[in-house]
């Protein structure tokens, strides 16, 4: 791999890292477990190795320094107080600029002032290494040597790790330990010790049997390897060689090769782990391959040697890899070309349609096994855009405590459902409006100490974010325990804005949604930060975009709850297809409750309220969409027609249409705004027959004719 693609990669990976090792650092401050710390030390760990072989050499020496801060913290001996959390945050800023802003004058001030009081803190510690052998000591100098010499840049090191029966009584997980160690560089030969494993009625699931065999070929340090092992290296059968030079002289070559033929032959139960030590304890002395001897001794066939070659020199060519990193817009591409081909489908059922009833029947029937193989591409492609959202609700540890320290109040951050999955652009564009919620929670929402226990509250007042599934949407939730949404304020200011007439009683969600209004606010002063209802607008118009919904619910003294409801995803809906006149319209399946002919006698009309249709003992406001639309339709009288009932935010509303012409996958086109600014429209998607149906939007919908 070339230099540019090495350092792309450890972009890739260094932007992973951060937004976990910032969570983690700001989580320590409230809780200094002694896992937190290890993760956030394994963390820059990582970066330390991958930055070296990058070529980030002032954040490898950087993160080497930071490495000895975390290991006294890690030992106990600094205590983890907002001081370290404030210098771990601090330098990890420094991280992300060098990686992805580029060096300046001005962040190499910072560094030095960094560095400084890394010093400042390590004290006495500062510089201090890990203990070496005297042999392991002579080979490093010997091998810095023979790089000088001969430019070698790899070491390779022999790591037997045999872990005890009871290890897993203590939360360690060895798997874990040895994909640390691989991690640091290419695994040239790994055999699995499974000899201690009882038979299977006398195995006991929490006990671990199993040790590892391995030679890692790798640019880092033994310290650096050995440190993978550090929490079990001194109770537990660990060792690491470093047989670099007799690697590179070419004495371990061969062996290697003949001991990975005899593991594949294993594996592939050609051989018993008995039969392949005892070739391998003859081998010496015959002179022959191992595949020679295997055969002479007639444990294996000619045909089953040359299989396990032939995988051998698979396994050589093959480079394994568990994921795939794939750019947004190449998935959205790739989802267009899916809706083309849904577009084409519909032409050929339609086509079907017009034929004679025997190749009707034929085609439909051919038809009938693509359509269920492309729902199923529709699904995994869907699976692939689908992430969680803990990753996005994590990062907001960070600004939560910076804001809540600038602001002068103390606040728990707590978040649940990070495992809820949606789809990677609604994900993208949801992390704006919660800024904004939790801001305004901060500075307004949450009342300061002093309020708070004179109301008899806990001075820490808590934040919680949370996700969750319903009804096939997601539901996100910014929650506090502050003072509360005060309704008279409310109601004043919505007077004052002309929103309210003196003599209106507007219901309490109706009151609630006045804080959506642009430079709505009930706030006594205009904060730094906030104030209620400011950028309150901004998070209305964003979610809708999504063509979610917010609501509001809140109790003074309590608390409030702002809840976003959410589609899984902006690409493709289940739709009712609709027909007004010539006119074809799309119903998002999720907004439909029901569809009905209404008798004459249910239809009523209300003075300065128009029409109203009786459902089931209730009265639902009904709209006639050809007057909307401007469009000339073929029913007018409502009992002829049909009426189909929607929902939004608890709220019914019946639409008049012509006729139902049945349930289909849309793929949604969106309309710039130089179509059309109707909130009422979601967007469009291409039917079988080449032509436009537009996409109601129904909270858009709602929003135009009850506000």
């Amino acid at each position: 791999m070339s230099d540019a693609g090495i350092k792309e990669v450890f972009v890739e990976e260094f932007r992973e890292i951060v937004e976990n090792l910032e969570s983690d650092i700001v989580s320590l401050e409230e809780h200094s477990e002694p896992e937190l710390i290890d993760n956030i030390f394994r963390y820059v760990h990582t970066i330390k190795g991958s930055s070296g072989i990058a070529g980030f050499s002032e954040l490898y020496e950087f993160t080497h320094q930071l490495e000895n801060l975390l290991d006294l913290v890690r030992s106990g001996e600094l205590k983890a107080n907002e001081g370290i959390t404030d210098l771990l945050l601090n330098s990890l800023d420094w991280m992300k600029f060098t990686v992805f802003g580029g060096e300046t004058e001005a962040t190499d001030q910072i560094r030095e002032t960094l560095l400084e009081s890394m010093v400042r803190y390590i004290g006495d510690h500062r510089g201090k290494e890990p203990k070496q052998s005297e042999r392991d000591r002579a080979l490093m100098e010997e091998y810095g040597k023979k790089i000088e010499e001969e430019g070698i840049g790899y070491r390779y090191f022999a790591v037997n790790a045999g872990f005890r029966e009871s290890i897993f009584e203590s939360g360690i997980d060895p798997l874990r330990i040895i994909e640390d160690c691989v991690s640091l560089g290419t695994v040239i030969t790994m055999k699995i010790d499974r000899r201690r494993l009882p038979d299977f009625h006398e195995l006991d699931p929490e006990r671990c049997y199993t040790s590892w065999e391995l030679i890692l070929k790798t640019k880092q340090s033994l310290d650096d390897v050995m440190n993978t092992f550090i929490f079990v290296i001194d109770d537990n059968n660990i060792t690491i060689e470093d047989i670099t030079l007799d690697y590179v002289e070419g004495e371990v070559n061969e062996y290697l090769e003949e001991k990975r033929l005899g593991e594949i032959l294993v594996k592939k139960g050609f051989l018993t782990e008995d039969e392949l030590e005892e070739v391998i304890s003859v081998q010496g002395a015959d002179k022959k391959k191992l595949g020679e001897l295997v055969v002479e001794r007639g444990y294996a066939t000619d045909n089953e040697v040359r299989y396990a070659l032939s995988e051998q020199d698979d396994i050589r060519k093959r480079v394994e890899t568990t994921t795939v990193r794939v750019d947004t817009g190449k998935l959205d591409k790739l989802m267009n070309l899916l809706g083309e081909i849904v577009i084409g489908q519909s032409s050929i059922r339609r086509i079907s349609d017009e034929l004679d009833d025997e190749m009707g029947y034929r085609l439909k029937n051919a038809l009938y096994g693509v359509d269920r193989t492309t729902r199923e591409f529709q699904e995994q492609l869907m699976a692939i855009r689908m992430i969680p959202i803990g990753p996005t609700f994590e990062q907001f540890r960070r600004f939560v405590r910076d804001v809540s320290h600038e602001a002068g109040k103390s606040i728990r951050f707590e978040i649940s459902g990070g495992e809820t999955e949606l789809d990677k652009t609604v994900i993208e564009r949801i992390s704006d409006p919660l800024k904004h919620l939790i801001r305004n929670a901060i500075d307004h929402g949450i009342e300061t100490a002093d309020e708070r226990v004179s109301a008899g509250k806990n001075e820490t007042a808590t934040i919680r974010l949370s996700a969750y599934h319903q009804e096939g949407n997601i539901y996100i939730e910014v929650t506090d325990d502050g003072r509360g949404i005060n309704r008279d304020k409310t109601r004043k200011k919505a007077l004052s804005m002309g929103l309210l007439s003196p003599d209106e009683e507007p219901s309490d969600d109706r009151l609630l949604s006045f804080l959506f209004v642009p430079g709505f606010s009930t706030a006594d002063r205009v904060g730094e930060l906030s104030g209620r209802g400011v950028g309150m607008d901004v998070v209305k118009t964003n979610v809708e975009a999504l063509r979610g919904t917010v609501a509001i619910d809140s109790t003074e003294g309590a608390g409030t709850t702002f809840q976003i409801k959410l589609p899984l995803t902006l690409a493709i809906i289940e739709g009712m297809l609709v027909r007004v006149g010539e006119h074809r319209y799309i119903i998002p399946l999720l907004s439909i409750v029901e569809s009905l002919q209404p008798k004459a006698e249910e239809i009523k009309t209300v003075e300065k309220r128009g029409e109203v249709v009786l459902v089931r003992g209730e009265y639902v406001t009904l709209l006639r969409l050809y007057e909307l639309f401007g469009v000339k339709p073929d029913i007018t009288n409502p009992s002829e027609g049909l009426v189909v009932i929607v929902e939004s935010a608890g709220i019914w509303i019946g639409l008049l249409i012509d006729e139902l012409l049945g349930q289909q996958q849309i793929v949604i086109k969106n309309l710039v705004n130089q179509i059309t600014r109707s909130r009422a429209l979601s967007g469009a998607a291409i039917l079988g027959d080449g032509k436009v149906a537009l996409i109601l939007d129904v909270h858009g919908l709602l929003g135009e004719i009850v506000m």
